[in-house]
């Protein structure tokens, strides 16, 4: 189980070739932008313990459902989603 606030990998690519540079900032601000729309679903969260899916968070967000899955792995090493327990009052 998780608890607020979560944080999702970021990609570290440490190269010289622009092309990934830019791959990797692209990548990386579209993670964080996830992180911030999914701690803001867990410090709303009124259950004491939640399930979270990756279609779900998907269906939430408005992000495809293969890059979710493919990030939020990193969260809680789910394969098709997490649990979390509510915030601390």
């Amino acid at each position: 189980m998780v608890s607020y606030p979560i944080r999702i990998a970021r990609d570290t690519y440490r190269g010289r070739d622009a092309r990934k540079m830019q791959k990797a900032a692209d990548h990386n601000r579209d993670v964080a932008e996830l992180e911030r729309k999914i701690n803001e679903m867990l410090r709303n969260q009124m259950e004491p313990v939640k399930v979270y899916s990756w279609a779900g968070i998907a269906q939430e967000t408005g992000m495809s459902y293969d890059f979710i899955k493919s990030v939020g792995y990193s969260i809680d090493c789910g394969s098709n989603g997490f649990t979390a327990t509510a915030p601390a009052a």
